[in-house]
């Protein structure tokens, strides 16, 4: 890549109006937000009303219930004192600034604090990952800012910020399990501090509704909660917007059966060990990868990458809003085959035709087809099929690296 002052006037350009249009895009979903009925953000308002009027936040014959600790019950009673359009306002606002935090930490957590100033490693990951982003949006959910929270607690954590990362982590795990892949990977990279600092805060987050309800209601609450989320997993499992790995054998193994069947927890027992397998073999390559090749300055950025693609059907249930995780893997392959691959070095074609594949498969229009491409869980096919691309990528970019260093070998002997 040239660096001429032409060339890098003309990326400044690009990025301008890469922004722009991510401006546009940003104030598009705030309109529909904020218009449209929010299904998911109305339960959280409900939950942050019944905080305001002491009543019991879980309450198990409901249709729809909140699913997170108690604590996170108290953080939208502010939210619940506005009227519930201008809650809805500022819960959009929160979404929006959670995904400039995703997009800004992404690329610092994948290529260090100097970061990527180019136009592709903004627009291609993001449009993309759309139809996760706009299904979080439309629906009022909390996985944007729980995705910002893994990413920087990661971002902090290799910054040597211990404490900050340790808060971040324990409130993303405490509202979405998947976040606990963020914890092995700093577990794996020897980041010991963080791990305890999440534990603490943990615990602490579990016991401050002390201070609004008291010791009696922060228990009971707690308790109903833990009652609430046990009660969900035969209930959601063979809903199509579930994606996770264990609904998709559930739904296989409901081919041919009665439509109303429980669900197998044989089903639940397979799609663990699927997930545990992608989990083994993440560590195993992780663990193997003695002399990494860093990208960027940073080693097992591969690796980290396909811990995002495993992240989004790692438990049984698994919302098809949560694969906007794959913004992180989709942004690691943007540099990789493009803004920063070696000129001497043709494209993998395997690698293009896998991420061909995974956006296909998340992006198969019209209602009927998508209902049987949800059906068959095409979102969590597409995961796998981005995992494989991330690998098939890592093994093409050492050899291409090696290849660069050769002819200065060469200069230099």
């Amino acid at each position: 890549m040239s660096d001429s002052p032409t060339d890098a006037q003309r990326t400044h350009r690009l990025v301008k109006l890469a922004w722009l249009a991510t401006g546009i895009y940003l104030l598009a979903l705030g309109i529909s937000a904020v218009l449209r009925e929010q299904g998911d953000f109305n339960v959280y308002y409900r939950a942050g009303t019944r905080v305001l009027h002491g009543e019991a936040i879980y309450r198990l014959d409901e249709g729809s219930h909140f699913l997170y600790a108690p604590i996170f019950a108290i953080m939208f009673a502010p939210f619940a004192a506005l009227p519930l359009r201008a809650a809805k306002l500022a819960w959009y606002l929160v979404c929006a600034a959670s995904l400039l935090g995703l997009i800004f930490g992404s690329r610092r957590m994948l290529f260090g604090g100097a970061g990527r100033s180019s136009p592709a490693l903004l627009v291609i990951p993001l449009i993309l990952c759309s139809p996760f982003i706009n299904n979080n949006i439309d629906h009022g959910q909390i996985n944007l800012p729980t995705l910002a929270l893994v990413v920087w607690s990661i971002v902090f954590a290799e910054e040597d910020r211990a404490v900050v990362s340790g808060g971040a982590l324990a409130a993303a795990i405490l509202v979405k399990p998947f976040a606990g892949l963020a914890a092995l990977f700093l577990l794996l990279e020897g980041k010991w501090r963080p791990i305890v600092y999440s534990l603490v805060f943990g615990i602490l987050l579990l016991i401050a509704p002390i201070a609004v309800f008291g010791p009696s209601g922060a228990l009971a609450d707690t308790t109903s909660y833990l009652k609430v989320v046990s009660s969900m997993t035969d209930r959601y499992t063979m809903m199509l917007t579930n994606q996770s790995a264990t609904s998709a054998i559930a739904r296989l193994m409901s081919l041919g059966g009665p439509s109303d069947a429980p669900p197998s927890h044989l089903a639940l027992y397979i799609g663990t060990a699927i997930e545990a397998a992608f989990v083994a073999a993440v560590i195993i390559w992780f663990v193997s990868d003695r002399e990494p090749r860093p990208l960027m300055g940073k080693p097992h950025r591969f690796e980290l990458a396909a811990l995002f693609c495993i992240m989004p059907s790692l438990v049984p249930i698994s919302w098809k809003s949560y694969y906007a995780a794959l913004l992180v893997p989709y942004m690691l392959l943007t540099l990789v085959l493009w803004t920063d691959r070696p000129p001497d070095s043709r494209t993998p074609a395997l690698t293009l035709a896998l991420i061909a594949i995974s956006a296909i498969l998340n992006w198969i229009p019209g209602r009927r087809a998508n209902h049987i491409a949800l059906f068959f869980s095409a979102h969590f096919l597409s995961s796998v099929v981005l995992m494989a691309a991330v690998a098939t990528a890592a093994t093409w970019w050492r050899h291409a690296g090696a290849c660069r260093l050769t002819p200065s070998r060469t200069v230099n002997n």
